[in-house]
């Protein structure tokens, strides 16, 4: 791993500068989409073995594989969401007039999603405090599971745990926001105005669905 690759936290600007200097690398970027993915399975399997709680002893098996399931989906899901926000600020910033390869654009999404590690352990602990002060009914039939799984979703959903996993998550993504407005102002060749632009339409968008969803659980 890439000495000072810390330095993007809190010193985004130098670090993508210097950056720049040398070839586009997916090294370090693909190790934190990794991590992200593992901590996301942590939470995926926590969440999938609350419900095979609810399941029958007969049912335990395929409890247990969709546990391992969720925990494969979230792995590759680490990957997949910084592959597809990388490509959405290469496709806005070429309406700047952007210049630069994808990797490199590839490159400097996946350094910024380096704040969304410490946000993503946190999101871990408050879903697994949340679990753990869950008391789960065993379902025999496939109406009793639908009736307690939707009980369940409202449960956690109310949880002031919860709400504060959400503004997390808020707080987290901004920070990663600010990381990429400097990666793309390098990655792109964008005017600062340009760049902000090309972060802050998506991300704009969707830290306005969380606030939505956060209100409705209020």
């Amino acid at each position: 791993m890439e000495i000072g690759f810390l330095r993007v936290l809190f010193d985004p600007g130098r670090f993508f500068e210097s950056r720049m200097r040398d070839e586009p690398s997916l090294k370090v970027p693909a190790l934190i989409a990794l991590v992200i993915g593992v901590i996301g399975a942590v939470s995926a399997a926590l969440a999938a073995n609350m419900f095979v709680g609810i399941l029958p002893a007969e049912a335990q098996a395929i409890g247990v594989l969709m546990v391992g399931f969720a925990a494969v989906v979230a792995v590759v899901g680490g990957f997949l969401t910084w592959f597809i926000y990388g490509i959405v600020f290469y496709i806005i910033s070429m309406a700047f007039k952007g210049e630069g390869s994808l990797a490199r654009t590839l490159e400097v999404t996946g350094y910024g999603f380096l704040p969304q590690i410490f946000g993503g352990i946190i999101g871990a602990l408050l879903s697994y405090q949340i679990i753990a002060n869950l008391t789960l009914p065993i379902a025999r039939s496939p109406e009793e599971i639908a009736a307690v799984t939707e009980n369940l979703a409202h449960v956690i959903a109310t949880d002031p745990l919860a709400q504060i996993a959400g503004v997390v998550t808020i707080l987290f993504l901004a920070w990663s926001a600010n990381i990429w407005v400097f990666g793309m102002k390098h990655a792109r060749n964008l005017s600062t105005r340009n760049a902000a632009l090309t972060v802050g339409i998506p991300v704009g968008l969707y830290i306005i669905y969380l606030l939505i969803a956060l209100a409705g659980w209020l």
